[in-house]
Parts: C-alpha cells; structure tokens; sequence
C-alpha cells in the first residue's frame, strides 16, 4: 500500500499525505534522511521514476518541472512508476502553472495545500485499480505484430516501442482518434496480447505484467526544465522488484531512528479508509518553527553514503575516447535541445512523408500568388538596415530557408525594429506565407520560417541566414545567380509599387518552373525540351533556381524510397540494413530541415517497429546511441558517433557494412512505380522477418545435442547465402546463440 506521498519545491515541502499512522517527527527524520541521500543534482532523476529501499520502505521520486515528487509505499507494491505518478503529476500540473512554480517563495505554501484531496483521489483510486489477468497472455514484440491483422499493425508498433500507453498517448503519434486508438487495442487484447488495468477512470495498456521486472517503468508528460547547472546523466539501473532484491552494497548508511510501532503497523483500518482521511495539518500538529511545510530542507548530503545508481556522462567510453581534442562542455540549452527533439516515427501506408512534416512545403504550392500591400509598411526596409548581402536574405525567402534575427543592444525582445522586420519580409515572400516568431530558445527550423533569437543562441544556428541587427550585417547564408539578379535589378527602383512587382514577378517565375519541372517528373515525361525553352525564355540562372526549388518540392509528390535514394545514391543498403538489424544510424547535414526529412524517409524502410529518432542533437557527446534506431547531427561530428553507421546527406552517401541481400531486394524496389513501391517494401520485409522465423525454428535444438557444421549447413540448403549473412547480423541482439551456429556456415 501506499504510505506517503510528498510534494517538494526548492527543497522545501510544499503539500502531502500521510497514509498510515506516523508522528510528524517519525516523518520528519523519514524525509531529511531521504533528502540527505539525494547525492546528486536533482535534475538528474527526471528522466524516469527512481527508487531506493531503506528500513523497509521503497521511496519512489521524480524530479519534474522543478518540482520533487516523492511517494513511499510497501515492497510488494507494483504498478507505482508506470501508473501513479503519471496521474499524480497531471493532476499536480493541471492545478498549478508553470509560472507558479518558478516564482514559489516561502510564504506561498498555503496555495499548494489545495491538492490535498486530489492526492487522496489519486491514490485512493490506485489502491482500487483493476488489474487484467497475468497468465496465458501472449507477450507482444515487434515480430508478434506481424501475426496480428494488418489494420492492428500500427497501433501495435507504438505500443511496443512505448511499452505502456493510453489511447490519448497513441492517438498523439498516429493521427488517430482516442476511439479508434482504444478500440485496436482492445482488438490486440482480445488476440491474447496486452495487459490491462484502470486508475482514475482511465485504461492504460501494457505489454507486460504491470510491476514485473523488465516491464516499463514510467512515461513523462511534462517535460523537465533545464536548471542552469552542471547536469550529468545516468545510465538505467535495473529496477529492484521484490524484496529479496535489495540493493547490495548500494543502500545508504543505515541511520537508526524511531521507527512505527507494532500497535501502528497493525492499525486494522482498511485501505480504503485510510487513502480518504482527511488531510493533516501539519501546521497545526507541529509549532510554527518544526512544521515541514515550508521548511528548507537544509540537511547536507552525505558524501560517504554510496548512491543506489553510479553517476556517469552517459555515452559509451569509446565516444568519450573519440572526442578527445574537442571541448565538451556540458550546456544547459543543448541539453533542452536534444531532449525536445526526440521523435517517434512511424511512415502512413501510402509511403509518403507525413503531412504535418511538409508545413514549409505546402507553403509552395497553395497556387496563390499574394499581391503585396505596402499600407504601412516599409518594403526598403532591407535596403536600409543591409548594405550587402541582400542577396541572401532574398536566396533564403525565394527558397524556403530558415531567417535568423537576432540582436543585443537592445535585446531582442525590446528592440522595436524587429516587428516591422517581421512584417518586410512576409510582404517580401508573396508566394507563401511565412511563420516568425520571437524565442528565449531554440526552434527546429521545420517549425518556423522566421526567429528573433538572444544572440547567445546563434551559434545554434550556424547553417541559417542570420541578420545582426547591431552589426546591419547578413551572417551566413548564399545566394545564387537569380537573386544576385533580382537584387541588381530592384537597387535602381524606387517605387515603392513597382519594387514589389517586380519581386512577385521573379517568385512567380521561379515557383511556375519548379512546378512544371515536377508535374514532368510525377508524369514521367523527359523535361530536356521544356528546360531547354525555360532556358531560352528566362537564362540559366532562373532554371537553376528552379531545378534547386523542384528538388525540394517533390517530397510532396515522391514516396520516402525515392527521396531516400535521392540524397543516398551511394549505400543506400548499408543504412536499410542497419535500420532492420538494429543497428544505430547517424544522419548528417548542415541544415537540420533536411536531416529530418531524410531520417523520416529512412523510416519507410522499418514497417516492422516505430522507429525512435533524435532529430536534431548539438550536445553531441552525450547522445546514448544505443536509445535511438536513428539521430539528426552536424556536418563534420563523424568521430563522436563511434560505432554507429554515418549517412552523409553532403557526400550523399552511407559508409558501413554492405549487404548483398539487401542490396538485392533495394534493386527490385526501384523496379517498381513510386506508387507501388511502399506496399513492396511491407510485403518484402515481412517475408524477411517470416524467413528469419523459419531459419530460427529450424535452429532449436536440445542443449546437450548441439548439431555439427555440416548439420547446420544441411538445415541451411534451402536458404539464400545473402540471406543467412543478413540473418547474422539481426540474429545477434535477439537470439546471439543461434547466430553463433550460423557464423560457421557463412
């Protein structure tokens, strides 16, 4: 049963609920004891639900949005990680806002205490949960999927990527409805999959036992924020389940202290009771001065204890190793970045990139060409502030690049230009509409058109087109020949109407030949003759602009095969058959838009599992390979990704271990029409994963009967040598034993 349940904000307690009988000074020597274990910066426990056992007591704690949740209970207790603390943190979040918590002073705990009774609530509910049946259930991995009906299959990748989810969390990842969400799922569970239980009126889905070793842990949905210290991280320790697991050696020092008296631990009063007393107050049980709410909790941590879990940088010593020469410091605002760019990535059935992935693109090809009003305001405006390099920032609005502003003196927030700014450039872009915003933080750039940033964030932004606004200086960025025109054209008008036709006149010349060059290559006809008439009518410079423009547009219209194999034209098999293997994969380019496309595209290669990226990473050095099938980084970090296959969007190529299998069924893919090709890829890729089955089933032999090599090589007559290389290397992580028989016969 549950015991307690804390509440901490800046090390003070601000609510909680006591669940069995206990004085306030048993509690109180509980809670500083507990704190005094707390070794390391809190933000180090926000990544998931920690435990530590001492004097019989499993402390769980999480560490969220500034705010220490803490909740004791019994060893035998389950469920705790992975069910209560979700409810307990949204009800708390849902209550007080983010704002309240950061300006928290001391004086202010009376506000907090109106949780109380919802803390009861929750965990009243808890202790009534209902828990589905653990026998005879099968357990559900990425191969199961494949044995259930293909409408099933989507629902049932994320269910086994996230492990434990609601139809809400599913509906989130793949556009669904919470019903339709809810209704495969109880589908699935009919199949003889899943585990069920109910909290607080709502379903949560498992695909294992709920509190069994090895099941999921926790699922955050408030994301921490990134406190201005040094911050390290942890490598997962496995979760003590019982109590003939306690920690060995690990416990910290054993403090003696009052403990609960026999008479109170046999308090007859049921569960139920207890989980609705009223709340306590604390306030008045104790003097003013020896209450725990509000009260610092100053005890200092003991540096002799030993922490239950080694602090280390996460990161394998070989990435360490490999990044000597580069400075690696640890920075609060690339922590955020790559912990707010992780993605879960599953391709729709049609084999196209998703469509809220296409924002910018659409933007193209609304077929609407604005007439720019200049009513207040000011189209020179560019002119004005930059004497140079005014091609690239027209480069950047012609073609869909990320605009950067930023500015010190005054900051970018006060700085008055920066609106009216804003305003120049959308009136500049009348073939789409632009997206701008002002951030204190960094903003993937598939997410916007324009950002005032803090200049302290550019170098973030390294590969944008940046306009100083203290320096009237364009930093970064290119220009090709048809905006060096258009420039050199519009210095000698000084009309402020015949300025902007002239600017809508060259976006729409530009936008009308990248249309027609796609509308050629969707239909399949030969473009020579057109380009060859684009040429003549407009020069070389607006056809290859336009050539530039199509490339990007035709991911609305080309499946991910064709847009993968456009920017990979060398290896493209070495990256597919680490995607099916389960090897990890580093996408590399300059700009972070691009990247993201290519892993999407990447993704239709893995019909088998959803796929878990980190789009986008600058703290490169801390990225665990081993989390992600695939990861978004900068052009140039090739040595701090040791072990991992690198795709090089620059160089358009993929370097690792090559496979004749694959390479073969890659062959027989482009055979195919583009519409025709994501429905191959499926079927091909399940017929892999049915033969690996059959190859595995032929494999079982009784340990004491281990068959000779040319035994195996018999099983084996049947099979294509390609594909037992390939089975090699998947067999390895999940049967190592089997794939040790097939090596010889290799």
């Amino acid at each position: 049963m549950i015991q307690f349940v804390w509440i901490i904000i800046n090390d003070i307690p601000v609510a909680g609920i006591r669940f069995i009988k206990m004085t306030n000074e048993e509690e109180r020597l509980r809670l500083e004891k507990f704190y005094g274990w707390l070794t390391s910066p809190l933000t180090n426990y926000a990544e998931k639900v920690h435990d530590i056992i001492f004097e019989g007591i499993k402390y769980y704690y999480h560490y969220n949005n500034n705010v220490l949740f803490v909740v004791g209970a019994d060893l035998e207790e389950i469920s705790i990680p992975s069910i209560l603390f979700p409810e307990l943190e949204n009800v708390f979040f849902s209550m007080f806002d983010l704002q309240s918590i950061q300006t928290f002073e001391q004086k202010d705990i009376q506000k907090f205490r109106v949780i109380d009774k919802s803390i009861i609530d929750v965990v009243k509910a808890f202790e009534q949960r209902k828990i589905g049946p653990t026998s005879s259930r099968k357990e559900l991995d990425a191969f199961e999927v494949l044995n259930l009906p293909s409408e099933l299959q989507m629902v049932a990748l994320v269910l086994v990527k996230m492990q434990v989810v609601t139809p809400d969390m599913i509906s989130q990842v793949t556009g669904l409805t919470p019903e339709e969400v809810a209704s495969q799922l109880n589908d699935i569970y009919r199949y003889g999959y899943l585990y069920k239980t109910t909290i607080s009126n709502r379903v949560y889905y498992s695909v294992k036992p709920f509190g069994e070793e090895g099941a999921p842990k926790s699922f955050a949905t408030h994301k921490p924020s990134v406190e201005k210290q040094r911050i390290t991280f942890q490598k997962r320790p496995a979760e003590v389940s019982s109590p003939s697991q306690e920690p060995v050696a690990t416990s910290p020092p054993v403090v003696t202290s009052p403990s609960i008296a026999p008479s109170e631990k046999k308090e007859p009063e049921t569960k139920s009771r207890l989980a609705m007393m009223p709340p306590p107050t604390w306030e008045e049980e104790l003097p003013p001065t020896d209450s725990l709410l509000g009260q610092p909790l100053t005890t200092k941590p003991d540096k002799k204890a030993v922490a239950p879990e080694q602090v280390v940088v996460e990161g394998s010593k070989g990435q360490l190793k490999e990044a000597k020469g580069i400075k690696l410091k640890v920075d609060p605002i690339a922590i955020e970045i790559d912990k707010n760019h992780q993605m879960t990535i599953i391709i729709p059935k049609n084999g196209f990139l998703p469509s809220n992935s296409l924002r910018r693109e659409k933007g193209f090809v609304t077929g609407k060409i604005r007439i720019p009003n200049d009513k207040n305001k000011d189209p020179f405006l560019l002119q004005k502030l930059f004497k140079r390099d005014l091609e690239n920032i027209f480069e950047a609005l012609l073609m869909g690049d990320l605009i950067v502003i930023t500015s010190s003196q005054p900051s970018i927030f006060e700085n008055p230009i920066v609106d009216v700014l804003f305003e120049t450039l959308n009136l500049l872009s009348p073939h789409r509409d632009l997206l701008y915003t002002k951030s204190s933080t960094f903003i993937h750039p598939k997410d916007i058109d324009i950002i005032a940033i803090p200049k302290e964030l550019t170098k973030f932004y390294s590969w944008a087109t940046i306009l100083d606004l203290d320096q009237n200086k364009v930093i970064g960025g290119s220009a090709s020949e048809f905006a060096k025109n258009l420039v050199k054209k519009t210095r000698k008008i000084s009309n402020a109407k015949e300025y902007l036709k002239e600017i809508t006149t060259f976006a729409s010349m530009l936008l009308k030949i990248a249309r027609d060059i796609n509308t050629l290559k969707i239909e399949g006809r030969s473009p020579e003759l057109y380009l060859t008439e684009v040429k003549k009518a407009f020069g070389f410079a607006a056809l290859d602009s336009g050539l530039s423009l199509s490339e990007r547009l035709i991911r609305l219209h080309k499946d991910c095969a064709y847009i993968a194999g456009f920017y990979i034209r060398k290896g493209l098999d070495v990256a597919v058959r680490a995607l099916l293997v389960g090897e990890p994969i580093v996408v590399m380019g300059d700009d972070p838009l691009n990247v993201f496309h290519i892993i999407e595209a990447l993704a239709i290669f893995a019909p088998h599992k959803a796929v878990r990226a980190q789009i986008w990473t600058t703290n490169y050095a801390n990225i665990a390979l081993e989390q992600f099938d695939m990861i978004g980084a900068q052009e140039g970090t090739d040595r701090l990704f040791k072990g991992a296959i690198k795709v090089n969007l620059r160089a358009m190529n993929a370097v690792g271990k090559r496979s004749e299998y694959i390479h073969t069924f890659l062959r027989q893919m482009w055979r195919r029409r583009s519409k025709d090709r994501p429905k191959f890829i499926r079927e091909k890729i399940n017929e892999m994963f049915a033969e690996i089955a059959r190859l595995e089933k032929r494999l079982q032999f009784p340990p004491d009967s281990m068959p000779s090599k040319q035994e195996i090589k018999d099983l084996l007559k049947d099979f294509d040598p390609a594909f037992i290389d390939f089975a090699v290397d998947l067999l390895k992580q999940k049967a190592p034993e089997k794939a040790k028989l097939l090596k010889p016969s290799i």
